[in-house]
Protein backbone atom coordinates (compact mmCIF):
# COMPACT_ATOMS: atom_id res chain seq x y z
CA UNK A 1 0.00 0.00 0.00
CA UNK A 2 1.47 3.31 -1.07
CA UNK A 3 0.39 6.28 1.03
CA UNK A 4 0.10 9.95 0.30
CA UNK A 5 0.72 12.78 2.73
CA UNK A 6 -3.00 13.56 2.72
CA UNK A 7 -3.93 10.01 3.71
CA UNK A 8 -1.77 10.29 6.82
CA UNK A 9 -4.19 12.87 8.22
CA UNK A 10 -7.26 10.71 7.60
CA UNK A 11 -6.23 7.51 9.34
CA UNK A 12 -3.72 6.09 11.80
CA UNK A 13 -1.31 3.58 10.26
CA UNK A 14 0.75 0.81 11.80
CA UNK A 15 4.52 1.19 11.97
CA UNK A 16 5.18 -1.37 9.26
CA UNK A 17 3.07 0.63 6.79
CA UNK A 18 4.77 3.86 7.82
CA UNK A 19 8.18 2.24 7.48
CA UNK A 20 7.40 0.89 4.01
CA UNK A 21 6.34 4.39 2.93
CA UNK A 22 9.19 6.26 4.61
CA UNK A 23 10.51 7.60 1.29
CA UNK A 24 7.06 8.33 -0.14
CA UNK A 25 5.58 10.62 2.49
CA UNK A 26 7.00 13.55 4.38
CA UNK A 27 8.59 12.78 7.74
CA UNK A 28 7.07 15.98 9.04
CA UNK A 29 3.60 14.85 7.96
CA UNK A 30 4.15 11.51 9.70
CA UNK A 31 5.21 13.39 12.80
CA UNK A 32 2.20 15.72 12.70
CA UNK A 33 -0.48 13.14 11.90
CA UNK A 34 0.46 9.84 13.55
CA UNK A 35 0.99 8.84 17.17
CA UNK A 36 4.57 7.61 17.27
CA UNK A 37 6.83 5.83 19.69
CA UNK A 38 10.17 7.25 20.75
CA UNK A 39 11.84 4.30 19.03
CA UNK A 40 10.13 5.09 15.71
CA UNK A 41 11.15 8.73 16.02
CA UNK A 42 14.78 7.81 16.64
CA UNK A 43 14.95 5.12 13.96
CA UNK A 44 13.22 7.11 11.22
CA UNK A 45 12.27 10.72 11.97
CA UNK A 46 15.64 11.78 13.42
CA UNK A 47 17.68 9.52 11.16
CA UNK A 48 19.56 11.60 8.56
CA UNK A 49 19.32 8.69 6.10
CA UNK A 50 15.58 9.31 5.76
CA UNK A 51 15.60 13.11 5.78
CA UNK A 52 15.37 13.95 2.09
CA UNK A 53 14.36 17.61 2.18
CA UNK A 54 15.62 20.77 3.87
CA UNK A 55 12.40 20.83 5.90
CA UNK A 56 13.03 17.29 7.17
CA UNK A 57 16.66 18.09 8.00
CA UNK A 58 15.41 20.74 10.44
CA UNK A 59 13.50 18.18 12.53
CA UNK A 60 14.96 17.86 16.01
CA UNK A 61 13.89 16.70 19.45
CA UNK A 62 11.96 19.92 20.06
CA UNK A 63 10.00 19.38 16.83
CA UNK A 64 9.20 15.83 17.91
CA UNK A 65 8.00 16.97 21.33
CA UNK A 66 5.84 19.66 19.73
CA UNK A 67 3.91 17.12 17.62
CA UNK A 68 4.29 14.10 19.91
CA UNK A 69 3.64 15.64 23.35
CA UNK A 70 3.34 12.20 24.96
CA UNK A 71 7.10 11.73 24.41
CA UNK A 72 9.61 13.23 26.80
CA UNK A 73 13.30 14.02 26.43
CA UNK A 74 14.03 10.93 28.53
CA UNK A 75 11.89 8.70 26.28
CA UNK A 76 13.74 9.89 23.19
CA UNK A 77 17.16 9.68 24.81
CA UNK A 78 16.48 6.15 26.09
CA UNK A 79 15.29 5.04 22.66
CA UNK A 80 18.42 6.49 21.10
CA UNK A 81 20.69 4.74 23.60
CA UNK A 82 18.90 1.40 23.17
CA UNK A 83 18.99 1.60 19.38
CA UNK A 84 22.64 2.63 19.38
CA UNK A 85 23.60 -0.07 21.89
CA UNK A 86 21.79 -2.76 19.90
CA UNK A 87 23.01 -1.28 16.62
CA UNK A 88 19.37 -1.19 15.56
CA UNK A 89 19.14 2.14 13.83
CA UNK A 90 17.10 0.79 10.96
CA UNK A 91 18.41 0.96 7.49
CA UNK A 92 15.59 0.55 5.08
CA UNK A 93 17.18 -0.10 1.73
CA UNK A 94 18.69 2.94 0.12
CA UNK A 95 16.41 5.33 -1.71
CA UNK A 96 17.48 4.32 -5.23
CA UNK A 97 16.86 0.60 -4.59
CA UNK A 98 13.55 1.42 -2.93
CA UNK A 99 12.37 3.51 -5.88
CA UNK A 100 13.48 0.96 -8.48
CA UNK A 101 11.56 -1.76 -6.68
CA UNK A 102 8.43 0.31 -6.07
CA UNK A 103 8.00 2.06 -9.39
Amino acid sequence: MILSNEELYKKKYDYKTLQSNIYVVSLLDILKSQKLTSEFCVKYILNKDFQLSKEEEKINIETIKKYQPHLSDIDILNAHLICKKNKRIDSVEDFESYMNKNL
